[in-house]
């Protein structure tokens, strides 16, 4: 695994750029302040040479009310630094994803825009022929950036070979465990280095019901069952959608043995499969997961609120390093995190925000530069992140920023304290909420990180999006019930596995895996 640049690595960046960048590219007159020319020298703005405008379609929510400040004050930084400044246009996620897609279609003109898996999709704008190839322009005007974001990375958001968008490099995939209150556990003699699988939780889950019901207390052992079962049992999710019947085997992890050998299978109808949702149907049987699992692994606030006040033990969770620590500063107790599996790695990981330039965009090369700033550049992580300093935070020490100004402010007017959505978040100050040893811990976190075996296989479901259809509705029946316990899965996984049958399982299988066969035939 690639590490993480060191900071002053990553930093190197500012020399660099202050001496000026890369002379931009030709281009129209609109894009450009103050000349009917284009592509500016980098850095030359304070010499009264041209600045190129770029604008930039950004989804983030909320919309924080100090943005134009924050952007003005980075056009001042940017003016300078590359010649460019930026026409900012941020519109809130529930509105985005509606429309910057109508915009592109209707031929809005932009230079950089968010897209991903989940809002304005990545592969289907790139196959409508949206987003640039970007392979070539990025060693030459995004190097630090191309150089630090490590190539499995790369690899999964590229298609048909080629890259389309700079992705946000932050945790390398995803990691399921089990956040818990760890004052609890002390006090009812609770070793949770102990727990390596679920079926080890089992006794975790017996004390805590015997010790605080003899405290007179109502606790709730576990929630978050209906994002488990991927925890329990690692795979590849070959279609995007871990929910869908369609997984290849990680060797790393040593499950599916019976299935190994097959490059597409239903993780449905494995012994694995069968084992979860027996172990968690114990569970429920025992009273350990509160009077309706379902609903109430649905009312997020709810349980957040319960496990801050100590009615709830623990749940289920896809973990990013300092989440516990962060949670221990908010919740009024101590709280620890029993990882089920090293962080998985796979295509879906790299596709939840990347930032793409428009196949019309008359300053590729600026753009490129600015992206680089945002990944690179210190000043520009935190300030895009965290606002201006003295009016939404206060510097603490070199490496981290105070919010809330000392306590004095509760709503500055400009927060997003990770912002992982304009780039990777190691280049900036980060939030006194986060431990000091954060990028080590990300570290850590990324160098554990298995690489699925396919990574950079994209499925394309038009071929069976019917039978795709019909398939997520019967998951949608059968697994709530079955993952949470709440009925009996000898009797319930047969019928389930019909279902599937009946709704077109084998026509995915069989679509996926000739798609595979040719993905791994072209490498």
């Amino acid at each position: 695994m690639k590490n993480i640049s060191k900071r002053a690595a990553a930093l190197a960046m500012t020399a660099v750029m202050t001496a000026g960048l890369l002379t931009g590219c030709g281009g129209g007159s609109g894009s450009t302040a103050g000349s009917t020319g284009s592509g500016a020298a980098a850095g030359s703005g304070s010499s009264g040479d041209e600045i190129t405008t770029l604008t930039w379609y950004m989804s983030i929510n909320p919309v924080a009310a100090d943005t134009d400040k924050v952007i003005a004050k980075l056009n001042e930084y940017t003016r300078e630094k590359i010649g460019v400044e930026i026409d900012y246009k941020v519109i809130a996620n529930p509105d985005y994803k509606e429309k910057m897609p109508n915009l592109i279609n209707a031929g809005e003109y932009f230079d950089i825009c968010f897209t991903s898996n989940w809002t304005t999709d990545y592969l289907q704008f790139v196959g409508k022929e949206a987003f640039m190839d970007i392979t070539e322009l990025l060693p030459q005007y995004a190097k630090e950036t191309y150089d630090f974001i490590p190539e499995a990375v790369w690899d999964a958001v590229k298609v048909n070979g080629s890259i389309y968008g700079v992705p946000s490099y932050k945790e390398m995939g995803w990691q399921g465990g089990i956040v818990y209150n760890s004052d609890m556990a002390e006090a009812y003699g609770i070793d949770m280095s102990t727990v390596k699988t679920l079926e080890d939780y089992t006794k975790v889950l017996e004390v805590v019901a015997e010790k605080s019901k003899a405290e007179g207390k109502d606790v709730v052992g576990v929630s978050g069952l209906t994002n488990a079962w991927p925890m329990a049992a690692p795979y590849e999710s070959l279609t995007g959608n871990p929910k869908l019947p369609a997984a290849g085997a990680v060797p790393e992890f040593g499950n599916f043995q019976d299935v190994s050998s097959q490059a597409v299978f239903n993780q449905y109808a494995s012994e694995e499969y069968m084992n979860y949702c027996q172990t968690v149907r114990g569970w429920n049987q025992a009273g350990y997961l509160g009077g309706d699992p379902v609903n109430y692994d649905s009312d997020i606030a709810n349980r957040d609120n319960d496990f801050n006040n100590g009615a709830l033990f623990s749940y289920f969770i896809q973990y990013a390093p300092g989440t516990s620590e962060a949670m221990s500063a908010s919740s009024g107790h101590g709280v620890g995190f029993v990882p089920l599996m090293d962080p998985l790695f796979e295509t879906r990981s790299a596709l939840g925000g990347l930032l793409a330039i428009s196949s019309a965009s008359e300053h590729p090369d600026k753009a490129l530069e600015f992206i680089n700033l945002l990944n690179t550049d210190e000043y520009v992580g935190t300030l895009i992140r965290h606002g201006i300093e003295g009016e939404h935070y206060t510097a603490v020490g070199d490496t981290q920023v105070d919010k809330t100004m000392g306590g004095t402010l509760t709503d500055n007017g400009y927060d997003y304290t990770y912002g992982w959505q304009f780039g990777t978040p190691f280049n900036q100050k980060w939030d006194i909420s986060y431990p000091d040893n954060i990028e080590e811990l990300f570290q850590q976190y990324n160098d554990s990180a298995v690489i699925s075996p396919n990574n950079g296989f994209t499925f394309d479901a038009v071929p069976v999006e019917t039978q795709v259809a019909a398939l997520t509705n019967v998951i949608a029946e059968y697994t709530p019930s079955l993952e949470t316990g709440s009925v009996d899965p000898a009797e319930y996984i047969p019928k389930f596995l019909e279902a599937l049958q009946a709704n077109g399982v084998d026509q995915l299988i069989e679509e996926v895996n000739t798609q595979l066969t040719a993905f791994n035939s072209a490498k």
